[in-house]
């Protein structure tokens, strides 16, 4: 909202939010959704990423579909995006699909790029692409995305992938960047101000229905992320 000349002028983002908020149910959660680390192993999340032991040493990783070990370890490194995508999966068609064959087939649709440990990322427009055409699901890259939206997306059944820094697994911390990162948005409670999250990369108690409140959670967020309707 901005002010020319002592009258008030509403942004369409702002109208938009308003609309939003008086839509939104007081809370709303999507129940039973299967939890995946972006590591087939979730118990050894802390010890990779703390370097404690190599991704390589995860006995589960012929579970993704990796050709070897070496494969597996780059792109469970970036496999974030599609641990989201797998427990989207999971709670709608109820299947299980592996990692590396599920990131390869987003690789041919441009979702990433090569050499993938250069890439920025997943792409997001090309996402929504392939999850359209893959699934047959809705999907909508944004690019100013607000509370207010994930909320109003999830009480309508939907999901939200948002972009995070990987911090927000220690979420009373001051993270140290914005975005490079992505978690399963699950959904909120307006009276406790908390939402409630799947993190692929997150530690033990920060994983499977992790809960974080409004505050805390904006200060990891990116306000970028992917809607999605199944």
């Amino acid at each position: 909202m901005r002010r020319i000349k002592n009258k008030t002028i509403i942004t369409s983002k702002k109208l938009r939010d308003l609309a939003w908020r008086q839509g939104i149910k007081s809370s709303y959660i999507h129940k039973n959704v299967p939890y995946f680390a972006q590591w087939e192993s979730r118990e050894l999340v802390e010890d990779i990423i703390t370097c404690k032991i190599k991704a390589e040493y995860d006995p589960r990783w012929e579970e993704s579909g990796a050709e070897n070990k070496a494969e597996y370890s780059l792109w469970s490194w970036n496999g974030c995006g599609m641990a989201c995508l797998r427990m989207i999966v999971g709670t709608t068609n109820h299947k299980i699909l592996p990692q590396v064959k599920l990131a390869k087939q987003c690789l041919e649709q441009g979702v990433y790029r090569q050499p993938l440990e250069l890439s920025p990322g997943l792409f997001y427009k090309p996402f929504v692409a392939f999850i359209e055409k893959r699934f047959g699901w809705k999907g909508k890259a944004v690019a100013t995305l607000t509370s207010s939206e994930i909320r109003h997306t999830l009480s309508q059944g939907g999901y939200v992938i948002a972009s995070v820094t990987p911090e927000i697994r220690h979420p009373h911390k001051k993270p140290l960047q914005k975005g490079g990162h992505l978690v399963l948005m699950l959904g909120y409670d307006n009276n406790k101000k908390m939402f409630y999250l799947h993190n692929p990369s997150g530690f033990k108690d920060t994983q499977e229905y992790f809960k974080i409140s409004y505050k805390d959670f904006s200060k990891f967020s990116s306000n970028k992320g992917i809607l999605i309707y199944t």
